[in-house]
């Protein structure tokens, strides 16, 4: 089957294997780590020590441990695609466009018509089993009544936030919202950039990807990247169209800290706009 757009590879110097090369578990491990560890390292402490220790103190672990890590693997050189090298004033004024549009889009429903988007259309009118445009918000079954026609369950309340500053008190509330916001605008745009569209993006066409250039396309690639990005965010709906920016993005320039500047630029308006309406949900 031939490529749908072949054009988007042009000028890349890469042929994709003829039979994937299957590397040990151990020695992939080894070979990706740089890529998985910051990622494994910030799921760990956000779900699982935050269990034990609660939300507000394993986020702050998390950013510090994450950090620690991004700058380790950093100073060894092992992130090449992270280069400014031959970027224009240009490519980061585009990039700063992608992450404005990008969380504008991502916001806007949820600020205008948060109702309909976390409304929920029974399936063959079994309530457990329904399209939503969001998965995995916390809202009691309770807190759903039908809209008119009887057509879908529309919530009544907003879902609860996994952080919510307003119920810490004191110096520690700052301390967190310091944190929370050092995570979305620095650890996390480099952590999700460098596991989702460095790692995965090229392991899907081949198990050595460090061989495969940074914006190479590939449909299966392209799909499977975007699928992965998508089910890390129960937003599912705007992660899809901010997910395609981003992608659109990685395609026309090739570099990937362009990608991380726009993540970035996302993430420090989405935070400013949920400490100033409270709409910690989206957090």
């Amino acid at each position: 089957m031939p490529m749908l757009f072949p054009w988007l590879n042009k000028g890349l110097e890469y042929t994709p294997p003829k039979k994937r090369e299957i590397m040990p578990i151990m020695k992939l491990l080894a070979y990706a780590q740089e890529h998985w560890a910051p990622y494994a390292c910030h799921m760990i402490f956000v779900s699982v020590a935050a269990k034990v220790i609660t939300s507000y103190y394993a986020y702050p672990l998390a950013v510090i441990a994450t950090g620690a890590l991004l700058l380790f693997y950093g100073l060894k050189g092992r992130y090449p695609e992270l280069t400014a090298r031959g970027t224009t004033a240009a490519d980061w004024l585009l990039a700063f466009a992608v992450g404005v549009v990008g969380i504008a889009i991502w916001i806007v429903p949820y600020h205008f018509a948060w109702k309909l988007m976390l409304a929920r259309i029974p399936i063959l009118g079994n309530e457990g089993i329904f399209l939503s445009f969001t998965y995995g918000a916390d809202i009691a079954k309770e807190s759903f009544e039908r809209a008119a026609g009887g057509l879908a369950l529309v919530p009544t309340a907003l879902p609860t936030p996994t952080y919510d500053p307003g119920t810490l008190a004191g110096a520690f509330k700052q301390v967190f919202i310091a944190f929370r916001l050092c995570g979305a605008v620095i650890t996390v745009p480099f952590f999700e950039e460098l596991f989702t569209r460095s790692f995965i993006i090229r392991f899907i066409d081949d198990e050595y990807y460090k061989r495969v250039p940074v914006g190479y396309y590939s449909k299966t690639s392209f799909l499977f990247a975007l699928a992965i990005f998508v089910f890390a965010h129960p937003w599912w709906f705007v992660a899809v169209l901010w997910g395609l920016l981003i992608m659109g993005l990685l395609y026309y320039r090739r570099n990937l800290l362009l990608c991380v500047f726009a993540h970035a630029v996302s993430n420090l308006i989405l935070g400013i706009y949920i400490l100033q309406t409270g709409n910690y949900y989206l957090w």
